[in-house]
């Protein structure tokens, strides 16, 4: 038998004879969230990812079903996702049609060999819909919305806490997002970053320039006392949303943390992570939130990441091709702890993502 490093070799080399072929058979047998709150325990959790679809996995998930200390809901949550991992491990054959001109058709091969299962790739049916190239800003197949969509909903639900108390920092590109939120909360205070200097306009937005001319007038009156002094912020504000261009947070969010001191929440969208290629440059964003699911964070953490951009896209890719499984499967419905959300998946329906708040700091570098 070969070795899977041989195997591996020789799926890499036959990638070219693949793309000039009508179709391609992948087929592995290796053996190798969410739910309710309560089932997301490290022992639980990596089943819901629905990466394991082993003779292995569906017996330990039968040891948990066996335990008395499950409540009716667990029981019934932890059932159906035996059900649908015995449905997908015995599923003969799964079909995924793709076009060979795909920019993605590299990392689709990729991910169907990482799924150890019975895969065809049938390319260019005139008859068949592909997934879009805009795997960010366009909702795959199958899903309800893109991944910038749904992290605007991620976005919309913090605004909506403290919507009097919020202030949003918003570029031109992303004016369409911007009045996403302002047309559900309409009192959130709106302001165009205008391409300037990042740290003048922070001290403007801010109030910082208006301390400092306050100070003046002050000390104005008596030029010989002296003063201690340091800029105040402004007070009205707790929350900052930025919607910026990927490369802009760069320079805008250290202006406003530089000036805004330790004072303000950041909440950045999702596009903050795009322009990034390597993790050290996380360290401009440290201490502020993006909407990011755990899986992906924890693939930042890792080190191995060369793109952001790419592994989100990877990750997006992931997710519609799990989803297609899961319907070829003839399967009901599914919650997925998916590589970019939380997946609800309902047969008919289109699938829906959530995705959380994760706060950046140090310890995604030395992790």
């Amino acid at each position: 038998m070969r070795s899977r490093k041989n195997t591996v070799i020789t799926f890499i080399s036959s990638i070219v004879i693949l793309a000039s072929c009508t179709s391609a058979n992948i087929n592995h047998s290796n053996e190798n969230f969410i739910s309710e709150k309560s089932l997301q325990t490290k022992d639980l959790k990596k089943y819901f990812s629905y990466r394991d679809f082993s003779v292995k996995a569906i017996r330990e998930l039968d040891l948990y079903i066996k335990d008395s200390k499950l409540s009716s809901n667990e029981l019934n949550d932890l059932k159906k996702l035996r059900s649908n991992i015995k449905k997908i491990a015995s599923k003969e054959a799964f079909i995924i049609y793709a076009e060979k001109s795909n920019i993605y058709s590299f990392e689709l091969i990729q991910l169907i060999y990482s799924l150890d299962l019975p895969i065809q790739i049938k390319w260019d049916q005139s008859d068949k819909k592909y997934i879009s190239q805009n795997l960010l800003s366009e909702a795959p197949l199958g899903f309800c919305s893109s991944l910038y969509e749904d992290a605007l909903e991620a976005i919309a639900a913090e605004v909506s806490s403290l919507s009097n108390s919020a202030l949003l920092i918003y570029s031109d590109s992303l004016s369409d997002e911007k009045r996403f939120l302002t047309d559900q909360f309409p009192i959130v205070n709106s302001i165009l970053f205008k391409k300037s200097d990042p740290q003048l306009f922070a001290a403007e937005i801010l109030g910082i320039n208006s301390s400092n001319k306050r100070f003046k007038k002050i000390t104005s009156l008596n030029p010989n006392q002296k003063l201690e002094f340091s800029a105040r912020p402004r007070g009205d504000v707790q929350k900052i949303f930025l919607l910026l261009e990927p490369s802009q947070f760069q320079s805008v969010l250290p202006a406003f943390k530089y000036h805004g001191r330790s004072k303000f929440e950041y909440i950045n969208f999702i596009s903050s992570l795009v322009a990034l290629n390597n993790t050290n440059q996380l360290l401009d964003l440290e201490n502020s939130s993006v909407p990011l699911s755990g899986r992906l964070s924890q693939a930042i953490r890792s080190k191995e990441v060369v793109s952001l951009e790419g592994i989100m896209q990877r990750s997006i890719l992931h997710d519609w091709m799990l989803i297609e499984i899961i319907k070829q499967a003839g399967i009901r419905s599914a919650d997925i702890d998916g590589m970019t959300g939380t997946l609800k998946f309902q047969r008919n329906n289109c699938t829906k993502r959530n995705l959380p708040m994760q706060r950046i700091n140090s310890n995604w570098l030395n992790s």
